[in-house]
């Protein structure tokens, strides 16, 4: 039985979630994949050389996925007694893809799992953004459509933005090292809500803000091992990669504007064009009609 999120996966994708989870986990691992759902990650994984356990709270779709991993814990992330199937064990990196949204305490989950964490591995984290244009404008709307998937999947408990997610993998005893962004536009989401839906000057205000069209984090993290060093290295990593987006937004904005001027440019120079046409063709006739004229006025003698 295959899972409701159950999809195919491109490794080689550009602003994908998948793709990036796969690049973060990175090659050779033990992974633990939180939510492994039918395989469709674990399958992936093992192309990377990777060894999995999983975890699946459906029994059934647990079964589709034991052809991808080691062995599959089955069991809901939230219960205590699921972790102790796992004692002793530790792993190089800990994978919950989309997952800690759908739980009761993802902070209590995020704990428990970097106790199998090994001390030089990674936590690799996917979730959506609750901030995202398209949901601010449904609520403008006095609207907050769950969908089956998506933003406001129905069987969401929590939402995240990036500063609460962030927040959240500090108090689990963990430092962001890498932080990746899936861009969907405005209005191109499952959400459903048009441009007219909102005045022009609101939508830019709701635009201004740098995540308005982030749809997924995707973030790596390590054991925070209590030093100054580490912490103000992932400061410096989120910083370094939010004024690059600004420089990004910036430059894109001022290609906007160039491409613009160039093309009131070529209208420009076309409309010269035909003035200057005009031109002579009025330097070439004007002459004669004035002798023309001025016969018709005295007479041709």
């Amino acid at each position: 039985m295959l899972s409701h999120y159950h999809s195919a996966i491109d490794p080689r994708a550009e602003n994908d979630s998948h793709s990036w989870m796969l690049r973060m986990v990175g090659f050779n691992k033990r992974v633990l994949e939180a939510g492994c759902a039918s395989g469709h990650v674990s399958e992936q994984l093992n192309v990377q050389g990777c060894r999995v356990v999983g975890i699946e709270i459906d029994p059934a779709v647990a079964r589709s996925a034991e052809q991808w991993v080691e062995r599959v814990v089955v069991g809901n992330l939230d219960d205590d007694i699921l972790w102790e199937e796992l004692e002793g064990e530790l792993f190089d990196a800990i994978l919950f893809g989309d997952v800690l949204e759908h739980l009761r305490d993802p902070l209590k989950t995020l704990r428990e799992s970097v106790k199998h964490l090994h001390p030089s591995g990674t936590v690799v984290i996917s979730v959506p953004n609750i901030a995202h244009a398209d949901v601010k404008i449904a609520l403008m709307k006095g609207s907050f459509p769950y969908r089956d998937s998506g933003l406001l999947d129905k069987t969401h408990a929590h939402f995240f933005t990036k500063e609460s997610l962030l927040e959240m993998v500090k108090e689990a005893g963990l430092v962001t090292t890498e932080l990746a962004r899936v861009i969907m536009p405005a209005f191109t989401t499952e959400i459903g809500v048009q441009k007219a839906d909102v005045d022009d000057q609101v939508l830019a205000a709701i635009l201004k803000d740098r995540e308005a069209e982030t749809y997924q984090f995707v973030i790596k993290a390590v054991r925070d091992d209590a030093t100054t060093s580490l912490e103000n290295l992932s400061d410096e990593v989120i910083g370094l990669t939010d004024r690059l987006l600004d420089e990004v937004e910036h430059h894109e904005a001022l290609r906007a504007e160039y491409e613009a001027l160039q093309e009131k440019y070529a209208e420009d120079l076309q409309d010269l064009a035909r003035l200057r046409h005009q031109l002579l063709t009025v330097k070439r006739f004007l002459p004669m009609t004035i002798i023309r004229f001025v016969r018709r006025l005295f007479g041709d003698h």
